[in-house]
């Protein structure tokens, strides 16, 4: 595969995007990976237009809007680390928000906001990830 730069790149994640949101509406069976993201898709009615879309190269403003598609990527890492079991304390902290009455969406995006917080310490100290942290992270959810 030639180089892509940064826009390109966002392009083709959005066309696969706007590709796996037809295949759900069309009634398509989903495996693997395709098949979490169709079923966060749809879970997030707030973002059908965008799914919709086919302007793969808008670029959302991170102060004024929610880019639909990295929400979705950040979702998909939670479910990932859910059904891997990797860490376990995410299975682990998703089942207990759930068994207090949280919703699964509502769990899955706690679990994601403390990885939104892991990626922004990551770039601004320029460090490596800290599994242990962010596990102690994990268990201090209610």
């Amino acid at each position: 595969m030639e180089d892509l730069n940064l826009s390109e790149l966002r392009a083709l994640t959005r066309e696969n995007y706007h590709n796996i949101w037809q295949r759900v509406k069309a009634g398509e069976e989903l495996e693997g990976e395709e098949k979490i993201i169709g079923e966060l898709m749809k879970l997030h009615k707030e973002f059908y237009d965008e799914w919709e879309s086919t302007d793969f190269d808008y670029e959302y403003n991170p102060d004024t809007e929610i880019n639909p598609f990295l929400h979705i990527m950040l979702d998909t890492v939670v479910m990932n680390q859910i059904t891997k079991n990797d860490p376990p304390q995410a299975k682990f902290t998703y089942n207990k928000l759930t068994a207090r009455g949280h919703s699964h969406l509502e769990t899955v995006h706690k679990i994601a906001a403390i990885i939104v917080g892991e990626i922004w310490d990551i770039m601004k100290n320029n460090r490596m990830f800290d599994e242990k942290g962010y596990v102690a992270k994990l268990k201090k959810l209610k």
